[in-house]
């Protein structure tokens, strides 16, 4: 018998696409919002709206948010605990997904951090990459 790999496909993906969210990146000139039509582009902007989010600024939720900015600029912030309570909290908040690996560096000179999250969604495999600053975000 041959040995296949299985996958498991959302039911809105198999369907004409039709937008399931919003994307938290707003680069669109022609759209106010980009909409996403997979749920693994939704489970990334899901992803990012996540990390960038300090606790506190979600009106009836202030427990949601990586505080990554409020806690990764402090000087005594060790980044193996930063690391370990993302992990922790991104499953509590997106529990379909499957966190790989997430590796956290810190550039002090450029007041600059990268993450690198790898992660999965329904066995499919993928990264997520952002550069926070004191100033801006790049993916």
């Amino acid at each position: 018998m041959l040995n296949r790999p299985t996958y498991r496909i959302n039911p809105q993906d198999k369907k004409q696409p039709k937008g399931i969210g919003i994307s938290i990146l707003f680069n669109n000139s022609t759209n106010v919002f980009n909409i996403t039509k997979t749920t693994k582009e939704q489970v990334k902007s899901n992803l990012i709206n996540y990390i960038l989010t300090n606790k506190g600024e979600r009106f009836f939720d202030p427990t949601f948010g990586g505080n990554l900015r409020a806690s990764l600029f402090e000087p005594d912030t060790t980044f193996d605990s930063v690391t370990t309570r993302l992990e922790t909290e991104i499953i509590a908040y997106i529990p379909n997904i499957i966190i790989r690996n997430l590796n956290i560096k810190k550039f002090s000179d450029q007041n600059l951090v990268n993450i690198i999250l790898d992660y999965s969604i329904n066995n499919q495999l993928d990264t997520l990459v952002l550069n926070v600053s004191t100033t801006n975000l790049s993916r």
